[in-house]
């Protein structure tokens, strides 16, 4: 594993501790999240969702090039706005720069970044693989669903090493829109029963299968969805038990988008299947002070090779108690505990993790979970992605963190 690109962070709270643009390990580039936040923490391209966007792929163009690639080694991009009316300038931009890579994507409205002048954050991944990637059900729009700008991608890009999807929702397959675009629980239950149809369906015609989803991400708009939304990911993936992070988010490309999900799909390594530790049961879970019947089975950490990819962290003890209430930063460093337990249980250590993706539900919050996470990793800097969300599980839970390492006997 390479750590590239160093140098000290503009994020609140981290600055002056250093952060990874990139760190690569085999074909895989992890990257910090990309923005128009520059050295000095000034924002350029105030107001400019064009100009904001060309300069993160900027910055994400300088990683890459120090980890040996280019923008056209993205894979997969999430893109975060802070309204929906910043989408046509953000992807315009985002089209002209990649070309035709075709990466997959996943298209979020959040509740904010890191400085109340970001509107626009691109959160992209990469790799450098010795083949050329393969697509699955490539598409070209000249103009996204009526939205004002080209677009060329696909459903799922494979790599040797893993597979790369598009965020699925409510939508047909056919490009066709939401199937059901009331704002009713049942409605999120549809969204989230066609999205994982599909899910399945993409990853068989690529080769691979539901047993390989090492993590999931999932956003829905209302935390009062839940309980509709997660018994439809649970019937899917019975018996698979990925890891799992939970995030309420503003809203999504367009506004009939209750649900979306995100999957990581690395490909099994020599033939053997995914390790999966501390499994259990969502019902029998806590999310902040009470229990959720979510009918889930997940588990805290999965080994993909020499990946470790963790359940998201929060204030939440591994012991079902929660920590920190009403206090962010005490929440983090519970979440770093958990961390530390939970990498030496699969094999590695803080100094290990390549990706770490920090969510607060308050730009209040921001510095002092920033500064309590980034003490953790001392000298040894991953590459970082900081966002303001809507919420998360429960309204107790105020940050959660998104671990990925890479095992010392990769190196």
């Amino acid at each position: 594993m390479k750590r590239l690109a160093i140098g000290p962070s503009a994020l609140p709270g981290l600055a002056p501790r250093p952060a990874a643009g990139a760190v690569r390990a085999g074909e895989r580039v992890f990257l910090s999240g990309a923005s128009a936040l520059q050295a000095d923490a000034s924002v350029a391209g105030p107001g400019d969702a064009a100009a904001q966007a060309h300069r993160a792929l900027d910055q994400l163009e300088r990683a890459l090039a120090a980890a040996g690639g280019s923008l056209a080694n993205v894979t997969k991009l999430t893109t975060c706005v802070v309204d929906r009316d910043f989408r046509s300038g953000a992807y315009a931009a985002i089209s002209e720069r990649l070309g035709a890579a075709r990466p997959v994507s996943t298209g979020l409205v959040v509740a904010g970044l890191a400085l109340p002048e970001l509107i626009v954050q691109i959160d992209a991944e990469a790799a450098i693989p010795a083949s050329p990637p393969r697509h699955t059900r490539p598409y070209d729009f000249t103009s996204w669903h009526g939205q004002g700008f080209p677009w060329h991608g696909a459903m799922v890009l494979a790599t040797d090493d893993e597979f790369f999807l598009r965020g699925q929702t409510g939508a047909g397959l056919d490009h066709t829109g939401i199937k059901a675009k009331g704002r009713t629980l049942a409605d999120a239950a549809a969204q989230a029963d066609l999205a994982m149809q599909n899910l399945k369906l993409l990853l068989a015609e690529a080769g691979a299968a539901a047993e390989d989803i090492a993590k999931i991400t999932v956003y829905i708009s209302d935390r009062a969805y839940r309980p509709a939304v997660y018994p439809m990911i649970g019937k899917h993936l019975a018996g698979i038990r990925p890891v799992s992070t939970g995030i309420v988010t503003v809203g999504f490309a367009r506004q009939d988008i209750l649900f979306e999900i995100d999957a990581s799909v690395p490909r099994r390594q020599g033939g053997v299947a995914h390790r999966r530790l501390r499994p259990y049961h969502s019902s029998a879970a806590r999310y902040g002070t009470e229990a959720q019947p979510l009918d889930c089975e997940f588990c805290m950490a999965v080994v993909s090779g020499s990946r470790v990819t963790l359940r998201g962290q929060t204030g939440m003890g591994l012991d079902e108690v929660l920590v920190g209430a009403g206090d962010a930063a005490r929440q983090a460093e519970q979440a770093m505990d958990n961390v530390e337990t939970l990498l030496a249980e699969a094999g590695a250590g803080v100094a290990d993790v390549a990706k770490a993706t920090i969510y607060v539900t308050d730009r209040a919050h921001l510095a002092g979970v920033n500064a309590t996470i980034g003490k953790r990793f001392g000298d040894a800097a991953p590459a970082v992605t900081s966002v303001i969300v809507k919420g998360l599980a429960s309204p107790e839970l105020l940050m959660e963190v998104d671990i990925v390492a890479i095992r010392p006997d990769a190196r």
